[in-house]
């Protein structure tokens, strides 16, 4: 099951906050392949999840995700870095 992480939910929800996304907007997620061979994760704030996508909710902190992410990142866990410039950088890992 596809997992969020404390920290990364919280800055989802900082930014969905700063961009004045309402309550039901979250990040929305692609993959270009599988993560395991380095494929390009582009994610995006917005308002709704596109037709077809699952919506994986975190208490409250929803993350959309295409049918094929989805599947793509069955027994992975969203996480997140932030850099000095307070830039996020979410990240795919396995669980430990």
């Amino acid at each position: 099951m596809f997992t969020i992480t404390e920290s990364a939910a919280e800055a989802i929800n900082q930014l969905t906050a700063a961009q004045d996304v309402q309550v039901q907007g979250g990040l929305r997620m692609t993959l270009s392949g599988l993560p395991e061979d380095g494929a390009a994760l582009s994610v995006e704030i917005t308002a709704h999840p596109a037709p077809g996508d699952d919506v994986v909710d975190a208490a409250g902190t929803q993350v959309f995700l295409a049918r094929e992410t989805r599947v793509r990142l069955t027994d992975k866990i969203l996480d997140v870095r932030k850099d000095i410039n307070g830039h996020f950088t979410f990240l795919v890992a396995n669980p430990h």
